[in-house]
């Protein structure tokens, strides 16, 4: 508490705060919102202080609207506070009325908020169009999610932008921001200070990037004070920024000038000297490994397939740069062993990251691809995160030929840093708080999910099902699968030709995931155009059920290739599984059976053995 020049207490500080709220004994204070790429201010955020009329000093917007939920005028005092900023900003709209505005809202009001009107009586006062505020609401604050999915739609309906803030704070909710879909996500302070020192910072700012992207929001990164932050904002896919380093917060005075900002083209500058260094410095490092790749064809061109993993093991321990290297022959079945650098980067191994052995399948994967859909020699990937290693990488891979003259392909993996953050959870440090490893243990969920997707349909691959399906077996019973697969595919590829061939593809998974309407259930590709689908809590009536709706979509669908319509049928094997003591390979394979005899008896049709 603040005492005055007679040592004594100041006790009137806020003792009267009703007084202050019916004076106005408020201050309001703007604080600038930059959108760098478009190198203008788009708008302000109004910031309200509180002032002591026994001492004229300011009062902390903290000890301010605590105080006033102390004494239950939270209500009157968020009004008021409204009315100063919106009073400020009726004046200045008329000259700049592509410009916004940035309203906090007390979330301990947002249920008496809901449908009042009193907003919209105060900005219809001020002749300010909705569509011009973004209703900001702190979303640490917030413990009622239906609460605030009212208050959003209702106020959305009105024509006003809203916007959590405070994101990031740990109370941060992924699932509230996909119930809410706000339109703009502000990210505390307390995530951007210092990120461009912080794997775990970037790892979470960028997830929070590509949420927003996914459902159409816009990212503000709030308390940006530096320029190092600024930049890494940047990088990172920010797309507004609010702080120190652009702005400080002050009083509305000079109109002239509210808008304007000299340090935008000095931070766009910095940024594009630092984007082109980190342009050129990745050019060159790529051309290195090109050449490293390039060195390794020359040397691996004209062996036996015999010995693949001696010349590996050579290549290896002569370039530290490469962190796994593999063979495999044209079909995408590898031909080598899994050659990884001894002493080079941090390798885990539990059950998503362990080397590939000889013998399996790379078809679907990024590296192979390309290289037998065109006639490429090599191919670069982007970064992802490696199986082998758990790593995050890129793989080159490039065409030779062996002794036998048969078409073989080099793939080297080489670590980059490009976006990287090592994703690992300490059980202990002063780096490890609950917090954020709880934050990370759930990007490491959504980054295992997005590892084993398959690149050209989305679906999750086969290497899923391994993983996934004996859970799911344990977890959930009855549980149902659903092997798919799709008429006459041949004939599609024949006739329209690969590209065609792969939309078909894309089009089943789409339609499919229509039909589930069950969270926990899932859909893999199988094997070329095979798909299992899983059905978690779902015995064989109720698999049947989602089958014919999946089987009945896929009849009626039209898939537009190159002004001509494809049509198409699949057949689907069904079976369920009552009992934990039901393996995998049982599971699937009672379901191949039935597969079997949907096409035997004429395909476009579903079999179960409730069906016999």
């Amino acid at each position: 508490m603040m005492r005055d020049s007679g040592g004594r207490k100041n006790v009137h500080e806020i003792r009267n705060i009703q007084d202050m709220i019916d004076n106005r004994q408020l201050i309001a204070h703007y604080q600038q919102i930059v959108s760098v790429s478009r190198k203008m201010v788009i708008g302000i955020e109004g910031l309200i202080r509180g002032v002591n009329p026994y001492t004229d000093r300011m009062i902390a917007p903290k000890r301010l609207f605590h105080t006033a939920e102390e004494k239950k005028v939270s209500l009157e005092l968020d009004r008021a506070c409204r009315e100063e900023i919106l009073k400020d900003f009726g004046r200045v709209y008329p000259r700049n009325p592509e410009k916004m505005l940035f309203l906090n809202l007390n979330a301990a009001v947002l249920e008496d908020s809901i449908g009042s009107g009193y907003l919209l009586d105060q900005v219809e006062k001020y002749n300010i169009p909705p569509s011009h505020i973004v209703i900001e609401v702190s979303e640490k604050h917030v413990m009622n999610d239906h609460t605030l999915k009212e208050f959003v739609d209702v106020y959305k309906k009105h024509g006003f932008l809203v916007a959590l803030d405070d994101v990031g704070t740990g109370f941060s909710n992924m699932d509230r921001i996909l119930l809410v879909k706000p339109d703009i996500i502000k990210i505390d302070y307390s995530l951007v200070n210092n990120i461009q020192n912080d794997f775990y910072k970037q790892g979470i700012f960028k997830s929070f990037v590509i949420l927003a992207n996914k459902i159409g929001a816009l990212i503000i990164a709030e308390g940006v004070e530096t320029e190092e932050e600024a930049i890494q904002v940047l990088r990172l896919g920010g797309h507004m920024i609010q702080g120190f380093y652009l702005s400080m917060p002050g009083v509305m005075q000079e109109l002239d000038k509210l808008y304007e900002n000299d340090r935008i083209d000095l931070l766009s500058k910095k940024f594009k000297e630092y984007m082109s260094l980190q342009y050129k410095q990745k050019r060159n490092e790529h051309k290195k490994l090109i050449q490293v790749v390039q060195q390794a064809i020359d040397r691996l061109t004209g062996l036996s397939s015999g010995d693949f993993d001696r010349a590996l093991e050579e290549l290896a321990a002569e370039h530290d740069e490469m962190e796994c290297v593999y063979i495999l022959d044209r079909t995408g079945i590898q031909l080598s062993s899994t050659i990884c650098d001894k002493g080079g980067s941090d390798k885990r191994e539990n059950r998503f990251f362990y080397s590939a052995q000889k013998g399996t399948d790379h078809s679907m994967e990024k590296y192979y691809y390309p290289l037998v859909s065109s006639k490429q020699k090599s191919y670069t990937t982007e970064p992802y995160v490696s199986l082998a290693t758990g790593n995050l990488c890129i793989t080159i891979s490039a065409v030779f030929e062996n002794r036998e003259k048969n078409r073989c392909i080099f793939c080297a993996d080489f670590t980059t840093d490009e976006d990287s953050y090592n994703i690992e959870v300490r059980s202990s440090g002063p780096h490890a708080s609950t917090e954020v490893q709880s934050r990370i243990v759930n990007m490491i969920k959504e980054m295992n999910k997005d590892i084993f997707k398959d690149s050209l349909t989305g679906a999750f691959d086969r290497r899923y099902i391994k993983t996934r399906l004996p859970i799911d077996m344990k977890n959930y019973q009855p549980l149902s699968v659903i092997l798919v697969d799709i008429d006459l595919f041949k004939k599609v590829n024949d006739t329209y030709g690969h590209l065609a061939g792969d939309l078909v593809l894309k089009e089943f998974v789409t339609l499919a995931r229509q039909c589930l309407k069950n969270e926990e259930s899932w859909i893999a590709r199988y094997g070329g155009d095979e798909f299992l689908i899983v059905l978690d809590h779902a015995d064989e009536t109720a698999a049947d059920i989602v089958g014919e709706k999946i089987r009945s979509a896929c009849e009626e669908a039209d898939v537009i290739y190159e002004d001509q319509v494809i049509n198409f049928t699949i057949s689907l094997g069904i079976h369920s599984a009552s009992s934990p003591s039901s393996t995998v390979d049982e599971l699937i394979g009672k379901a191949d059976k039935n597969l079997y005899l949907a096409k035997k008896y004429g395909r476009n049709q579903s079999y179960a053995n409730i069906l016999r």
